[in-house]
């Protein structure tokens, strides 16, 4: 029984046939090229030879030159095909003189030699025109080869640069790797915010487990902390056992550096609370100027290195569990969106200290029930003093000399605090010849909260509404971190709902246009940064790059899963006004759907109240005002503004 084709043993014999075979068909037709122009004059020998000594009727086989011109048009080229022509041309022009006869046939009207001229005429315009069409279609083969060669070329190029930016992305942060693959990278100081995160007790722990879990629990830390470093733009530097490194502003320059390093430590902490690691985290950062680039001969990373990295390192060092320490320096940059302590240079740890606590809660009972007193004031400046709280005692003590001004003894404990403040109040870190300023992060600060912005009735009002939202609240910080406008997305979402109630809009547009407050700035992440953060006036360029913010929104949330049409369009025409003058469609009026209308306003006046990068926050009436003045220019719709108005006469009168 014969086994089935592909079982069938491989013969030697008959591939070594085949290689024969396909080698002799080679050599044959490389052996045909190198003679081609000799038997290409040996055709024309034969053909004339047949022709003129064994062919009667001469001019019906004349067509017979045709094939070895189309020939050597084909395979020589238009010069030597047409140096043929004239030579069979000439040939056959003398032989029709010396042997007339041979060429002369019944039927035939025309003299021998205008016959002659008129075939000779077509046969040099085919070898002309082929030859021609020939030597295109060689160019054209041979340019065609080339640039396959060079597609191959390329290609293989391509495919390596990616095997190695692959490699390389997972030994280090994609945007140094695209950077140093580009060249782009440079040695070169500039200020930065770097952070330092370290686990409590890892030592005990890994003592006291096996190598694998410790690597697993460890892994799954670090596979909670990179996401979070990633969406607010850090370089994770170096992991370093239990802790890591990341540097933010480097090496792309976000100006916003400090808020960013701030908001992704408040958002690991978060994180870390929600998942069940057998740690608890520390987390320094500080801001100042730093060599940033690659490091190393032979082996290059991308790091920083100078003061700051330090001071960073010893605030990890000098944190509680839970907790995160910034410096004085990110603490400047951070102070319009993040709510601090100052951390002083001792715990209440001691039995003294609970008992000065105390004491202070007394102290501010009395004032509750008797009213301020300038000895009241002294005590409770001396409570804060003994707890090293040097500013709360100095605030004390200035209150009381308001009230008596010629106590000697409220002037000294002043004095005396004052000379104390940084002793009591700044920390010496390991390392460090001078005490520095230190703060402890306790939150970011709500701007819908905020008395001097949104009524506190308000915020009462619609308490629940707020409680109940679902949206992707981390990216949308991450995005307002670019450009330093934290909390105006849920400022302007709640306003909207605010507004779209008084006008007495069905809850399910309600809910859809608070939606839309919410998310309808995720598209800035598509605006450079440095546009964003720009202080002074723009190019219109730069303008038309930011306006195309609005459809770089639509995108993102059709890619977050948002497939809501009145949404989207609500987000799409937020930027239009009333007087049709708007973007990105100029739409006018009524046409404008009225949730675009709600959200555009609402934003408006949080963009007003809020700090930006090149000017300080607007009073509420002087926005208010403001607001007032663009809608009689047609900017508002004046029905969508005179709800706001309404609603915000409690905090703004009008």
């Amino acid at each position: 029984m014969s086994p089935p084709d592909d079982k069938l043993p491989e013969l030697p014999g008959i591939e070594l046939e085949t290689t024969l075979g396909g080698a002799w068909v080679t050599r044959f037709r490389n052996t045909v090229i190198r003679n081609l122009e000799l038997i290409f004059i040996l055709i024309i020998a034969l053909l004339i030879l047949l022709l003129f000594f064994f062919i009667p009727y001469k001019f019906a086989f004349l067509n017979l030159f045709y094939l070895p011109v189309l020939l050597a048009a084909y395979f020589l080229g238009k010069r030597k095909s047409l140096l043929a022509s004239l030579h069979i041309i000439l040939l056959v022009a003398l032989t029709a003189l010396i042997r007339p006869e041979w060429f002369t046939s019944p039927g035939i009207t025309l003299s021998t030699m205008v016959m002659i001229t008129i075939w000779g005429g077509f046969l040099v315009l085919t070898s002309i025109v082929i030859g021609s069409l020939q030597e295109r279609i060689s160019k054209g083969f041979t340019e065609t080869r080339r640039l396959y060669e060079e597609l191959k070329r390329s290609r293989v190029i391509e495919e390596m640069k990616e095997k190695v930016e692959k490699t390389l992305y997972t030994t280090m942060d994609p945007v140094v790797a695209k950077l140093a693959t580009e060249g782009k990278i440079r040695i070169e100081k500039r200020e930065i915010t770097i952070m330092f995160c370290d686990l409590t007790d890892f030592t005990t722990y890994s003592d006291q487990n096996a190598p694998d879990i410790v690597l697993d629990e460890l892994n799954r830390f670090i596979g909670q902390i990179e996401p979070v470093i990633d969406l607010f733009r850090g370089h994770i530097d170096k992991y370093m056992g239990d802790g890591v490194m990341v540097e933010f502003g480097a090496p792309i320059d976000y100006a916003q550096h400090a808020v960013m390093a701030v908001l992704a430590g408040i958002k690991i902490q978060e994180r870390l609370k929600d998942t069940a690691i057998p740690w608890r985290l520390r987390i320094g950062i500080a801001t100042g100027n730093a060599i940033v680039g690659m490091m190393g001969v032979k082996r290059q990373a991308y790091s920083a290195i100078g003061d700051k990295v330090n001071v960073a390192k010893r605030l990890e060092e000098i944190c509680e569990p839970d907790k995160i320490y910034i410096d004085e320096a990110t603490y400047r940059m951070v102070e319009p969106f993040i709510n601090v302590t100052k951390v002083r240079n001792m715990s209440y740890s001691r039995q003294s200290d609970k008992d000065l606590l105390e004491q202070l809660r007394v102290l501010e009972g009395r004032m509750v029930e008797e009213g301020e007193s300038a000895e009241l004031l002294y005590q409770m400046g001396r409570m804060h003093f003994g707890l090293h709280d040097v500013s709360a005692a100095i605030s004390c003590f200035e209150h009381a000399l308001t009230i008596d001004p010629d106590n000697t003894e409220i002037r000294l404990a002043y004095a005396d605090a004052n000379l104390k403040k940084d002793e009591y109040e700044k920390i010496q870190l390991k390392g460090k010849l001078h005490k520095i300023s230190v703060f402890e992060v306790k939150g970011i600060k709500s701007r819908w909260h905020d008395p001097s912005i949104i009524p506190s009735s308000l915020v009462a009002k619609y308490r629940n509404i707020e409680k109940g939202i679902k949206a992707p609240f981390d990216e949308i910080l991450a995005v307002e971190s670019l450009d330093g406008s934290i909390g105006r997305g849920l400022l302007t979402g709640m306003l909207s709902y605010a507004i779209a109630d008084h006008l007495k809009l069905n809850e399910d547009l309600k809910q859809t246009i608070l939606q839309a407050g919410l998310l309808q700035d995720l598209g800035k992440e598509a605006v450079p940064h440095h546009i964003l953060n720009r202080p002074a006036s723009l190019t219109e360029q730069e303008i038309k790059l930011i306006e195309r913010y609005v459809v770089e929104s639509v995108a993102i949330l059709k890619r977050l899963g948002y497939v809501d049409e009145t949404l989207l369009d609500i987000v799409k025409h937020h930027h239009e006004m009333w007087n049709g003058n708007g973007y990105p469609d100029r739409l006018e009026g009524e046409a404008i759907p009225i949730g675009s209308r709600i959200t555009s306003i609402a934003e408006v006046y949080c963009a007003m109240t809020s700090w930006r990068p090149y000017r300080g926050s607007w009073d509420a009436r002087l926005a208010v005002n403001e607001l007032k003045k663009n809608t009689e220019k047609g900017y508002y719709d004046p029905k969508v503004a005179d709800a706001l108005f309404e609603i915000l006469k409690e905090n703004v009168p009008g």
